[in-house]
């Protein structure tokens, strides 16, 4: 009891604290901030966000696309929204002044902090971000220009759409990531292995080199007769192949862990050209939707999702819908 009691004590004196230095740093300035948006998306280079959790990326605008931590193409849909959000934020009304104290607290404990940069190397703006509105129609959020934080937060959105803004700002780099698997051209593949292991007999390797195609079993003997043409149709469908998002924190790393020592559904490696690998292992997922066949019968597995490893990598979902398109048996290429 003692010890419950202490971490209570402590807990409301760190929330003091913060709470502390965060209002006193916005009562230092030249009063209430409430210019939020950003009409010249085009120079903002560099986006950092972090939250209360620990999770923090930075996105850097590169020569063709924006990287996630510098390495890694972001999503660009991802991309769209947070410039879109940029562009169209606006004040929905101030907070009233019953509201300030606990609105302000909670943004010094638990907000997300988004720095934006515009060729320099310190933010001319900072969003601090915290949660919604009664109604779920408007985000609280404190401004800081140029190293001054405003005096008061207010009630942000953005015009014509309902609903609330902090979703757009998470903080974790394997969700920005884009979910591009393959995106090879036909010209551009150098080799596809596909691997069955239920069924290694419809397992299959294609090669090309310089115009010319070989088709492989799954010991890697050469097939001498099979249609060239199906072969070819078979590359285009590389692509746009994409995963469907990153598993997070709904499975335990050592759930997933075990999954990844278990027997794989299929892999499928591709290189291509330029020397690019990539690598997808698929896993089949439990039916917990318990979905039934004709019969009555629930599916042994589910039926529109499996679990993917990607590139050794990232733990994610995929769907049959986008991978049944280039996971054919082998037969479906022969004369």
């Amino acid at each position: 009891m003692k010890n419950n009691k202490f971490l209570i004590i402590t807990l409301i004196i760190l929330v003091a604290i913060a709470t502390y230095f965060f209002v006193s740093k916005s009562n230092s300035t030249l009063g209430e901030l409430n210019d939020f948006a950003i009409k010249d998306t085009a120079s903002i280079d560099k986006i950092f966000i972090a939250d209360a959790t620990g999770d923090k990326v930075t996105l850097v605008r590169g020569e063709k696309h924006w990287l996630v931590e510098g390495k890694h193409k972001a999503r660009p849909e991802s991309m769209e929204v947070i410039m879109n959000t940029f562009y169209q934020i606006a004040v929905k009304s101030p907070v009233s002044k019953a509201a300030q104290n606990n609105v302000i607290r909670d943004l010094a404990t638990t907000a997300i902090k988004v720095e934006i940069y515009q060729g320099k190397s310190k933010p001319t703006k900072v969003y601090y971000i915290g949660g919604a509105t009664q109604n779920n129609q408007g985000t609280y959020m404190l401004l800081e220009n140029d190293g001054v934080k405003s005096s008061a937060p207010f009630i942000m959105y953005i015009p014509g759409f309902n609903g609330y803004l902090t979703t757009r700002f998470y903080a974790n780099a394997n969700q920005w990531r884009d979910a591009a698997v393959f995106t090879y051209l036909p010209e551009e593949v150098k080799s596809i292995n596909v691997t069955y292991f239920e069924q290694p007999e419809n397992s299959f390797t294609i090669n090309q080199s310089l115009g010319q195609i070989s088709l492989l079993d799954e010991n890697k003997n050469t097939i001498q007769h099979f249609d060239t043409n199906k072969v070819k149709q078979y590359l285009g469908q590389y692509e746009k192949v994409y995963y469907e998002m990153v598993v997070m924190n709904e499975i335990s790393q050592a759930k997933k862990d075990s999954i990844i020592a278990s027997q794989p559904y299929f892999k499928v490696e591709g290189e291509d050209i330029f020397g690019k690998k990539t690598k997808i292992v698929a896993y089949h997922m439990p039916n917990y939707r318990q979905i039934e066949d004709e019969n009555g019968v629930p599916f042994q597995y589910d039926v529109d999702r499996m679990y993917g490893y990607f590139n050794n990598e990232l733990f994610v979902y995929i769907q049959f819908h986008t991978f049944d398109k280039i996971t054919f048996p082998r037969k479906i290429f022969l004369k």
